[in-house]
């Protein structure tokens, strides 16, 4: 029996396990969310929660923490600018669970782990450039077929 044991093995050493929700943890912070089983996704929601929390606080104690756990220093720094400004409002719940259903290989439950807020991107817009006043020209020698799946087939004329 498992009473008052916490967390999950996955079948993996310990070195193992800590590098498997190293790797699920850099993952969704370089890409905003991720695809994963339901286990592996609340097993690695609480260390983002925890890592997150640690960013917002902005210390250099909490970066060298998180450095411990992430060791990938581009990610880190966009950690840190991200806490600040995406997860200002929050004092939790900065990840959400999205159920998908079952995998076709194996028939796992998957689940997309992904963060609540969007990323906020400032971008400069630039003055739209006039368009070719031309016409495109609409019989060409060589036209792509794209209804059908596959490798699209050339059609000569």
């Amino acid at each position: 029996m498992r009473h008052a044991v916490f967390g999950r093995k996955f079948s993996r050493t310990k070195n193992e396990r800590k590098h498997l929700f190293a790797g699920l943890v850099r993952s969704l912070l370089i890409k905003g969310s991720m695809k994963t089983t339901i286990t592996k996704a609340k097993a690695a929601q609480p260390i983002v929660e925890k890592l997150v929390t640690k960013a917002k606080r902005g210390r250099e104690v909490d970066r060298r923490s998180i450095m411990t756990f992430i060791s990938d220093a581009p990610v880190v720094d966009q950690l840190l600018s991200d806490a600040k400004t995406r997860f200002a409002s929050r004092t939790s719940g900065f990840t959400r669970i999205v159920r998908l259903g079952k995998r076709l290989g194996d028939a796992a439950e998957e689940a997309l782990l992904q963060f609540v807020d969007e990323k906020i991107v400032a971008e400069v817009i630039a003055p739209k450039k006039e368009e070719a006043k031309g016409k495109p020209v609409k019989n060409s020698p060589v036209r792509e077929q794209t209804k059908k799946r596959g490798r699209p087939k050339k059609i000569f004329k």
